[in-house]
């Protein structure tokens, strides 16, 4: 995962420390630039779970995702930040 173009997916310019502050910013700027959408379920397209397709749709494509999709780049990208993350 290329952690500057996610960011530059959302609109963060710089990386800050790993804290609270700096986890809200992240969380509001990916809830107003990627939205929900499940169009993919809606036209038949195949689902795969995995971290490559949502980077590849999310990121380069500049789509939305469903729920696995949205939370499972986001928790990546908190981990590459250095946030602990648990699922």
């Amino acid at each position: 995962m290329d952690v500057k173009q996610y960011l530059e997916r959302i609109n963060i310019k710089t990386i800050q420390p790993a804290n609270d502050s700096f986890l809200a910013q992240l969380h509001l700027n990916h809830l107003m630039a990627v939205p929900f959408e499940n169009l993919d379920i809606r036209q038949g397209i195949r689902i795969v779970l995995a971290e490559k397709k949502f980077y590849e749709k999310i990121v380069h494509r500049r789509r939305g995702g469903f729920c696995y999709e949205l939370n499972g780049l986001f928790r990546r990208l908190l981990a590459e930040l250095g946030f602990s993350v648990s699922i």
